[in-house]
Protein backbone atom coordinates (compact mmCIF):
# COMPACT_ATOMS: atom_id res chain seq x y z
CA UNK A 1 0.00 0.00 0.00
CA UNK A 2 2.87 2.56 0.42
CA UNK A 3 4.35 2.14 -2.31
CA UNK A 4 1.46 2.48 -4.12
CA UNK A 5 0.86 5.20 -2.18
CA UNK A 6 4.01 6.99 -3.45
CA UNK A 7 3.44 6.02 -7.03
CA UNK A 8 0.50 7.72 -6.81
CA UNK A 9 1.64 10.88 -5.09
CA UNK A 10 4.41 11.23 -7.79
CA UNK A 11 2.00 10.81 -10.44
CA UNK A 12 -0.53 14.00 -9.38
CA UNK A 13 2.57 15.73 -8.55
CA UNK A 14 1.93 16.06 -4.46
CA UNK A 15 3.60 15.27 -1.48
CA UNK A 16 1.77 11.88 -0.48
CA UNK A 17 -1.18 10.16 -1.23
CA UNK A 18 -3.60 7.59 0.47
CA UNK A 19 -5.38 4.53 -0.88
CA UNK A 20 -9.14 3.95 -0.20
CA UNK A 21 -11.50 1.15 -1.07
CA UNK A 22 -12.88 3.41 -4.20
CA UNK A 23 -13.10 6.86 -6.04
CA UNK A 24 -16.30 6.95 -4.20
CA UNK A 25 -15.06 6.74 -1.05
CA UNK A 26 -12.13 8.66 -1.70
CA UNK A 27 -13.92 11.49 -2.58
CA UNK A 28 -16.60 11.20 0.06
CA UNK A 29 -13.70 10.58 2.42
CA UNK A 30 -11.74 13.53 2.36
CA UNK A 31 -14.55 15.97 1.44
CA UNK A 32 -16.54 15.14 4.97
CA UNK A 33 -13.46 15.33 6.63
CA UNK A 34 -11.99 18.34 5.40
CA UNK A 35 -15.06 20.62 4.94
CA UNK A 36 -17.25 21.89 8.16
CA UNK A 37 -20.29 24.24 8.39
CA UNK A 38 -18.24 27.30 8.39
CA UNK A 39 -16.53 26.62 5.53
CA UNK A 40 -17.89 26.53 1.33
CA UNK A 41 -17.60 23.77 -1.13
CA UNK A 42 -17.64 25.85 -4.12
CA UNK A 43 -18.52 23.36 -6.93
CA UNK A 44 -18.76 23.00 -11.02
CA UNK A 45 -22.17 22.41 -11.70
CA UNK A 46 -21.28 19.18 -13.34
CA UNK A 47 -19.90 17.95 -10.52
CA UNK A 48 -19.81 14.57 -10.26
CA UNK A 49 -22.24 12.75 -7.36
CA UNK A 50 -19.19 11.46 -4.89
CA UNK A 51 -18.05 15.14 -5.22
CA UNK A 52 -21.52 16.44 -4.37
CA UNK A 53 -22.11 13.88 -1.55
CA UNK A 54 -19.19 14.55 0.16
CA UNK A 55 -20.28 18.41 0.84
CA UNK A 56 -23.50 17.67 2.42
CA UNK A 57 -21.75 18.77 6.21
CA UNK A 58 -20.84 22.23 4.88
CA UNK A 59 -22.34 25.11 2.47
CA UNK A 60 -22.77 24.68 -1.00
CA UNK A 61 -22.34 27.40 -3.85
CA UNK A 62 -22.00 26.39 -7.88
CA UNK A 63 -20.68 27.87 -10.27
CA UNK A 64 -21.38 27.56 -14.37
CA UNK A 65 -19.86 24.46 -15.69
CA UNK A 66 -16.13 25.26 -16.81
CA UNK A 67 -17.13 29.04 -16.78
CA UNK A 68 -14.42 31.36 -15.39
CA UNK A 69 -16.57 34.25 -14.94
CA UNK A 70 -19.07 32.30 -12.69
CA UNK A 71 -16.30 30.67 -10.73
CA UNK A 72 -14.54 34.44 -10.30
CA UNK A 73 -18.41 35.55 -9.66
CA UNK A 74 -18.58 33.09 -6.63
CA UNK A 75 -15.37 33.57 -5.03
CA UNK A 76 -15.59 37.06 -4.90
CA UNK A 77 -19.31 36.71 -2.93
CA UNK A 78 -17.34 33.83 -0.40
CA UNK A 79 -14.51 35.93 -0.02
CA UNK A 80 -14.86 37.02 3.82
CA UNK A 81 -17.75 34.75 4.18
CA UNK A 82 -16.46 31.61 4.87
CA UNK A 83 -13.61 30.13 6.65
CA UNK A 84 -12.34 27.61 4.29
CA UNK A 85 -13.37 27.96 0.73
CA UNK A 86 -12.58 24.83 -1.59
CA UNK A 87 -13.27 24.81 -5.43
CA UNK A 88 -14.34 21.37 -6.54
CA UNK A 89 -14.06 19.78 -10.08
CA UNK A 90 -13.57 16.91 -12.25
CA UNK A 91 -10.46 16.81 -14.58
CA UNK A 92 -12.43 15.30 -17.31
CA UNK A 93 -16.75 15.37 -17.17
CA UNK A 94 -17.58 11.97 -17.89
CA UNK A 95 -20.62 12.97 -19.52
CA UNK A 96 -19.47 14.98 -21.95
CA UNK A 97 -15.89 14.41 -22.11
CA UNK A 98 -14.67 17.76 -21.36
CA UNK A 99 -11.72 18.95 -20.17
CA UNK A 100 -11.98 21.49 -17.12
CA UNK A 101 -9.79 24.43 -17.76
CA UNK A 102 -7.42 23.54 -14.46
CA UNK A 103 -4.49 25.74 -15.02
CA UNK A 104 -7.15 28.99 -15.16
CA UNK A 105 -8.60 27.57 -12.08
CA UNK A 106 -5.93 26.70 -10.08
CA UNK A 107 -4.65 30.74 -10.73
CA UNK A 108 -8.06 32.03 -9.74
CA UNK A 109 -9.21 29.97 -7.05
CA UNK A 110 -5.49 30.77 -5.38
CA UNK A 111 -5.84 34.31 -6.42
CA UNK A 112 -8.97 34.63 -3.86
CA UNK A 113 -7.49 32.25 -1.18
CA UNK A 114 -9.14 28.99 -1.85
CA UNK A 115 -8.13 25.63 -2.54
CA UNK A 116 -8.64 23.44 -5.16
CA UNK A 117 -9.47 19.86 -5.24
CA UNK A 118 -9.77 18.62 -8.57
CA UNK A 119 -11.32 14.50 -9.07
CA UNK A 120 -9.14 12.79 -11.72
CA UNK A 121 -11.77 9.97 -12.42
CA UNK A 122 -11.65 10.27 -15.83
CA UNK A 123 -8.11 11.28 -16.42
CA UNK A 124 -6.23 9.75 -14.81
CA UNK A 125 -4.01 7.13 -17.09
CA UNK A 126 -5.85 9.18 -20.30
CA UNK A 127 -4.92 13.04 -20.32
CA UNK A 128 -1.01 14.34 -20.72
CA UNK A 129 1.68 13.48 -21.75
CA UNK A 130 2.31 10.51 -19.62
CA UNK A 131 -1.66 10.04 -18.80
CA UNK A 132 -0.61 11.57 -15.37
CA UNK A 133 -3.98 13.39 -15.82
CA UNK A 134 -5.35 17.07 -16.09
CA UNK A 135 -2.88 18.74 -13.75
CA UNK A 136 0.12 17.21 -16.47
CA UNK A 137 -1.59 18.33 -19.43
CA UNK A 138 -2.08 22.20 -17.93
CA UNK A 139 1.22 22.11 -16.26
CA UNK A 140 0.14 22.35 -12.96
CA UNK A 141 1.65 19.64 -11.03
CA UNK A 142 2.16 20.38 -7.64
CA UNK A 143 -0.03 23.13 -8.06
CA UNK A 144 -3.38 21.62 -7.30
CA UNK A 145 -3.51 21.16 -3.37
CA UNK A 146 -6.11 18.22 -3.34
CA UNK A 147 -6.19 15.83 -6.24
CA UNK A 148 -8.48 12.63 -5.69
CA UNK A 149 -9.86 9.67 -8.43
CA UNK A 150 -10.28 6.15 -8.60
CA UNK A 151 -7.85 3.10 -9.95
CA UNK A 152 -11.01 1.01 -11.07
CA UNK A 153 -11.07 3.02 -15.06
CA UNK A 154 -7.45 3.35 -16.89
CA UNK A 155 -5.70 1.49 -14.23
CA UNK A 156 -7.79 -1.03 -14.63
CA UNK A 157 -7.88 -2.19 -10.84
CA UNK A 158 -9.96 -1.85 -7.84
CA UNK A 159 -9.65 1.73 -5.18
CA UNK A 160 -9.08 4.82 -4.92
CA UNK A 161 -6.95 8.25 -4.02
CA UNK A 162 -6.24 10.97 -2.29
CA UNK A 163 -3.43 12.49 -2.89
CA UNK A 164 -2.13 16.27 -1.73
CA UNK A 165 -0.07 17.67 1.37
CA UNK A 166 2.11 15.48 4.03
CA UNK A 167 -0.22 16.87 6.71
CA UNK A 168 -3.25 16.47 4.83
CA UNK A 169 -2.90 12.80 4.42
CA UNK A 170 -1.85 12.65 7.78
CA UNK A 171 -5.07 14.37 8.81
CA UNK A 172 -6.77 12.35 6.70
CA UNK A 173 -5.25 9.03 8.09
CA UNK A 174 -6.46 10.09 11.64
CA UNK A 175 -10.27 11.32 10.71
CA UNK A 176 -11.53 10.19 7.43
CA UNK A 177 -14.22 7.65 8.17
CA UNK A 178 -14.51 5.78 4.92
CA UNK A 179 -10.88 5.78 4.92
CA UNK A 180 -11.06 4.56 8.91
CA UNK A 181 -14.07 2.29 8.60
CA UNK A 182 -13.40 0.00 5.75
CA UNK A 183 -11.26 -3.05 4.83
CA UNK A 184 -8.32 -1.87 3.72
CA UNK A 185 -8.05 -2.85 -0.90
CA UNK A 186 -4.68 -3.90 -0.66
Amino acid sequence: NNELSNKLALMKGCEAALVYTSGYGANLGALTAILRKNDVAILDALAHASLIDGTHSTNKLYFRHNDLQSLESILVKAKDKYINKLVILDGVYSMDGDIAFLDKIVELAHSYGAWVLVDEAHATGVIGPTGAGTPEYFNVLGKVDIVTGTLSKAIGCVGGFVAGSKELIRYLEATSRPFIFSTAPF
